[in-house]
């Protein structure tokens, strides 16, 4: 078991690191002494609208564009608190998403305070929550000095339990994600106590669940969901033995408690005068509910969030708490910050054109005192290929011209776009690095097509046994450890491939037959040189039954892993021999550049919230791409909005009249407004590039919309 860790922070920094050293939080060494602290020379760094939301007494939602100083504003209100209002620091809470976050308000506040004494109960939910569970465990049936789970010790746990109901088998030492029942039941899990489902409240839900889809006669996996209610009731029980709590204990149980104890309620409720929280439109139903809760006795809040930029749904948040706080809180206030310090005039005039065709949004325009700079490029390509080797010969003509790498960003709707950008990088030699995911080479799903191939090639060769061990049981086919270390015996013993130690091996007669038919379809494919290397990694994947494993799943990753290794089968097209792709493919995993810092940032939108650079690239900007056909709409066209503010001077958007098939442009290129994009590039595409040349269809008037009639 491990400390209490956050999983979506930077771990370097751990408020909770030392439970027993906490200060007394009603100790009055933690509120305000006097002093020579001027809120008004502080407030001198605000715009007029942040000094007036951070000095409102009452509700209030503060809906921060993008860009706006929504961090500068929320930390000017605390300061208000504590230097004019003279609350109590220690009266105060003020609740953010990431510890990250949380230090850097702190440090804020602590700085403009003069290094006198800043809120103890500022830190993320369920930092915050866990205190409040540590000083009253009992209302999670738990003992004091509890246990506080991460994500592997619950895994191993749900994993056991799972185990012991007949619901894993015991082979699944290292189940994939394309298919893996715990990630799915530790998810299920998960969403069970964001939605504050005890065992018996979500057995009830899901009994009603089954009951209305029969009558409405609509499929349901009653089964699986019934299970899931087993597992969760039998998993609860055995932290309760435990005397832990997991991570979505920990505003489960105290908001629970809250809800059902009026005395419990407004013991916490009035330890508050005021409370604050960031990312508001962030939030799901168990923070949402956990922070009116322990706003109930005031109704002093300050929440800070922009429903333009919800992008989270799939995490479990739901924009809805946004833009209801008026209706939760009657008297509230709406504050808008409007004026936008990150980006030009164009790039905000773009971006408020796209999010304005959202009808439900709260509403506000961002603007800026900055120059218009440089329109928005919009870039049409014949294909995915022509279109990366365009963006890296601007990025090399950049440099050239004195631009550092980490100036320049490439921000995509979906993993599998980074294949061919990460390929014309790596010739041009760019350095890069992909945030927050791993390489193209290294997805679980690209290794082991690849590790078929390999042994396509060597069947046998006992070089190829690495390869025999990843895929054997992909997809399952009783090949755990104790099968595995019977297979390496007769190998060992014949001196052959693990491959042909199948041919003698005695293993019980179901797993051999499999092992064998295994055998058999890569021999097969292999020895056939009739077919293309991509054709024979095609045919690979559906005589091993890999392919059809991952159809068959249900895991959130499945189509990104399709689609991954539909790339690597175009990719393949460009190779002669499997040996070629082989060797490509393992020199690729050793990224060019030294310097770590002075690196090409490649990363998803959702990746990208947050962060900012001067130039962006915005590639495939299509129909069923950006918009995705996966995705809710609204929210697709926050993403662009997200996309398009992430860039401070520059923006490129790209498209491809073909990916994968004839491809349209996205109808979010056609709300920005002429006055603010340029058809093609702004230079002369005619001058002389540095590297690869660029192929974009230029210089038509209706140059966007050429490829709208597939």
């Amino acid at each position: 078991m491990s400390r209490f860790s956050d999983p979506y922070v930077d771990p370097f920094y751990d408020p909770l690191m030392d439970p027993d050293a906490w200060p007394d939080p009603e100790a009055t060494n933690h509120d305000i002494p006097e002093s020579n602290f001027s809120f008004e020379a502080f407030a001198s760094t605000l715009t007029r609208t942040q000094a007036e939301a951070a000095a409102h007494q009452g509700p209030i939602l503060v809906l921060a564009g993008a860009g706006t100083g929504k961090t500068s504003t929320l930390t000017a209100a605390v300061v208000h608190r504590i230097a004019v209002d003279h609350i109590p620091a220690s009266h105060i809470l003020a609740v953010t998403f990431t510890n990250k976050a949380a230090a850097e308000m702190t440090s804020r506040i602590r700085s403009a305070l003069g290094g006198q004494a800043t809120p103890f109960w500022l830190g993320t939910y369920h930092g915050l929550a866990a205190r409040q569970l540590r000083d009253q465990p009992e209302v999670a049936g738990l003992r004091h000095n509890f246990d506080i789970l991460d994500a592997d010790d619950s895994r191993r746990i749900v994993k056991r339990t799972m185990k012991a109901l007949n619901l894993v088998g015991e082979d699944d030492d290292e189940p994939k994600p394309s298919r893996d029942p715990l990630k799915i039941m530790c998810n299920r899990i998960s969403k069970f106590k964001d939605s504050l489902l005890t065992p018996q409240g979500a057995k009830d839900h899901i009994q009603t669940r089954i009951a209305n889809a029969e009558r409405a006669r609509e499929p349901i996996d009653a089964g699986g969901l019934l299970a899931s209610v087993r597992v969760y009731a039998a998993y609860q029980q055995s932290l309760r033995d435990a005397n832990a709590a997991d991570f979505g204990d920990l505003l489960l149980w105290p908001t629970l408690a809250m809800q059902r104890d009026e005395a419990y309620r407004n013991r916490w409720a009035s330890k508050f005068d005021w409370v604050a929280a960031d990312e508001y439109q962030d939030v799901n139903f168990a923070q949402y509910s956990w922070l009116k809760l322990l706003a109930s006795r005031l109704k002093q809040v300050f929440v800070v969030g922009d429903d333009d930029q919800a992008i989270y749904s799939w995490r479990g948040a739901d924009i809805a708490y946004i833009r209801q706080f008026v209706r939760d809180f009657p008297n509230a206030r709406q504050i808008r910050l409007e004026e936008n310090f990150r980006s030009t005039g164009h790039i905000l005039a773009a971006a408020n054109a796209v999010i304005a065709q959202d009808k439900k949004r709260l509403g506000k325009t961002l603007f800026t005192k900055k120059e218009q700079g440089e329109k928005i490029e919009i870039i049409a390509y014949r294909d995915g290929q022509a279109e990366a080797a365009g963006i890296v010969a601007e990025m090399q003509q950049l440099h050239a011209e004195g631009k550092d790498w980490d100036n320049l960003a490439i921000l995509y709707r979906v993993n599998f776009l980074s294949r061919g950008l990460e390929e014309a990088l790596m010739r041009a030699r760019i350095p890069y690095v992909i945030v927050g995911d791993v390489g193209f080479y290294q997805r679980a799903e690209i290794k082991d097509a690849l590790a078929f191939l390999r042994l396509a090639e060597t069947p046998d060769d006992r070089q190829s046994d690495e390869a025999f061990r990843r895929v054997i049981n992909e997809p399952r086919r009783g090949y755990g450890a104790k099968a595995m270390d019977v297979v390496e015996t007769e190998a060992s013993f014949r001196n052959v491939s693990m491959l042909r130690a199948l041919d003698t091996v005695i293993l019980p007669p179901k797993c051999h037959a499999a092992g064998l038919q295994f055998a058999d379809a890569i021999r097969r494919v292999g020895a056939d040189h009739s077919h293309t290397l991509a054709d024979q990694i095609s045919l690979l994947l559906d005589a091993t039954g890999y392919r059809e494993m991952l159809r068959k799943s249900k895991a959130e990753t499945t189509e990104d892993r399709l689609e991954n290794l539909h790339e690597l089968i175009d990719l393949a097209g460009g190779f002669n021999t499997a040996r070629e792709l082989l060797d490509h493919a393992t020199l690729a995993t050793s990224r060019p550049g030294e310097d770590e810092t002075a690196r090409v940032r490649l990363m998803t939108l959702h990746k990208a919230k947050g962060l900012e650079f001067p130039h962006v690239f915005l590639p495939a900007w299509e129909e069923g791409v950006l918009p995705s056909d996966y995705g809710d709409r609204d929210e697709e066209r926050r993403l662009a909005y997200v996309a398009l503010t992430r860039g401070m001077r520059r923006v490129t958007i790209s498209h491809c009249g073909f990916r994968r098939g004839p491809a349209a442009p996205s109808s979010f290129i056609d709300d920005i407004p002429d006055d603010n994009r340029v058809l093609g590039w702004l230079r002369d595409p005619s001058r002389t590039r540095t590297g690869a040349a660029r192929a974009p269809i230029t210089n038509q008037s209706d140059q966007v919309h050429r490829f709208r009639r597939f």
